[in-house]
């Protein structure tokens, strides 16, 4: 509950810091951490080892783990001033590139299932769609305690977006598909340990599959986008083109199938910029050896 109450404080204070000063001061968050957050540092370390390669010099690990930690709490301090910002400031936050992928998939009346990554900002760029129109919900993590969580749901749906905890039925996933709407999913973390383990740069991880599954339950095509932060702290949004899934006598393989295929786009670009991937949890310790080889 200190957590909750120290989030609360900051939500009222970041909307009256200027920006140029948030971001300074949230890099210097970043560095703090850095040398304070041993645990996270670590895992952070780990992952990029593995993105980046055995090969990399440990000097980039070192700067990459860095970065991602200060992007961390710049994502942080935009979610926290979101409920002070209008709409024409949340469209200018983020450039949008390949609306029309989504416009198309979005023509056949089935809905669009949207994966992204801990990449960027999903949460700024859901809002920025949901400004634009677009029916946006978003599956989320049930953190705790309660109030923590019906905070950070306050804040990510302040701009009209929809979400639904993880933990919860689908039954709002499927109603929001059926008006052809966009449910959104991060497709990088197995937060509830239920996915299958696949490689993922290189290396065998559980990933989960549900958006994979949703896909080929309902026909819904499936689109893989993600966002990145610029040098002046707006994001360039990308949609790649969508995923059209077919299931065949075995749902198990389809399943693979489709999520190899998707986490070869989620590879590509976070390998054009790891140190926005702020994934701050140990990714490669979830799967046995040679659990992968027979899943």
């Amino acid at each position: 509950m200190i957590l909750y109450y120290v989030y609360r404080l900051v939500t009222w204070l970041a909307p009256f810091v200027p920006p140029r000063l948030g971001y300074w001061l949230c890099e210097r968050v970043g560095d703090l951490l850095y040398v304070i957050a041993r645990g996270a540092r670590a895992n952070i370390m780990e992952n990029q080892r593995q993105v980046l390669g055995p090969e990399a010099p440990d000097e980039l690990v070192a700067r990459n783990t860095r970065l991602v930690l200060r992007n961390l709490a710049k994502n942080y301090f935009d979610q926290f001033r979101l409920w002070k910002l209008s709409d024409d400031e949340v469209l200018a936050m983020a450039e949008l590139e390949g609306l029309e992928y989504l416009d198309e998939a979005l023509s056949h009346g089935k809905g669009v299932i949207l994966v992204t990554a801990h990449y960027g900002s999903p949460e700024l760029v859901a809002q920025s769609l949901a400004v634009r129109g677009y029916d946006i919900t978003a599956v989320v993590e049930h953190i705790q305690p309660e109030p923590l969580f019906q905070l950070m749901c306050a804040l990510r749906g302040i701009h009209g977006v929809n979400l639904v905890p993880s933990d919860k039925p689908m039954l709002p996933i499927l109603r929001a598909l059926r008006r052809n709407g966009v449910v959104g999913l991060v497709g990088d973390r197995d937060a509830t340990n239920s996915g299958i383990c696949l490689p993922f740069f290189g290396k065998e991880a559980r990933m989960p599959d549900g958006s994979v599954q949703l896909a080929l339950r309902t026909g819904a095509p499936l689109l893989v986008a993600y966002s990145r932060r610029l040098p002046d702290n707006r994001f360039r949004a990308v949609g790649r083109p969508a995923l059209y899934l077919e299931k065949g006598e075995d749902f198990e393989a389809d399943v693979r199938a489709g999520m190899e295929r998707v986490l070869r786009e989620m590879e590509a670009f976070i390998q054009e910029a790891p140190e926005q991937w702020v994934m701050t949890v140990p990714l490669w310790r979830t799967c046995p050896p040679d659990e992968g080889e027979g899943a």
